[in-house]
């Protein structure tokens, strides 16, 4: 019998390139808000408006690079009627759309994806997005969105420690597809 092997986070650990990468999460946070907390692999700003975001990364190892993918993750409020289950597809023409994670939408929820992407679609597409998910029980859901913006990137040779800017306003657009997900109902379409 085999066992699983668990991979540790990214930003678990020290040294030079998780330092520094841990440095450059604590940058990108004062981007979405004021820092309200932070550990070894997160820092959660709250928003203006009071909307709190935990910012992590999600580690690639490459054979000379290392890349850290930013995430945002948000509890989804009881109110919001987002299904759970959900994950981002490119695979639309009109643009990237949630659709159903696991089996098929049918029915009923086909129809609420339907008024889902009519009432965020515009900000979906307004944003590079690598990924984005709706997880969870219905009762505890979180929103996790995967920017291209936002990210830190090592390479080995040429030796170079970049953070990936956010074009022009890209935080509030990100901001902005929370509020709507967060506010989102089938009614208020």
């Amino acid at each position: 019998m085999t066992t699983a092997r668990v991979r540790k986070h990214p930003l678990a650990g020290s040294g030079p390139i998780v330092d520094r990468a841990r440095a450059a999460l604590a940058r990108t946070a004062t981007e979405f808000g004021e820092v309200i907390a932070s550990d070894q692999t997160t820092v959660t700003a709250r928003t203006a408006d009071g909307v709190d975001v935990t910012l992590s990364y999600e580690g690639g190892n490459f054979v000379f690079s290392r890349v850290y993918n930013l995430t945002l993750s948000v509890a989804l409020p009881a109110e919001s009627d987002v299904p759970t289950g959900l994950k981002l597809s490119h695979r639309a023409r009109s643009g990237p759309q949630f659709v159903r994670a696991a089996a098929a939408a049918g029915g009923a929820l086909a129809s609420r994806l339907a008024a889902l992407h009519r009432s965020v679609g515009d900000k979906l597409r307004g944003v590079d997005l690598v990924a984005a998910t709706v997880s969870g029980p219905r009762t505890s859901r979180t929103l996790t969105l995967t920017p291209m913006g936002g990210s830190y990137v090592w390479v080995l040779i040429p030796p170079v420690f970049k953070a990936t800017a956010f074009p022009a306003g890209e935080p509030e657009r990100l901001l902005d597809i929370v509020r709507a997900l967060r506010n989102w109902s089938p009614l208020s379409v």
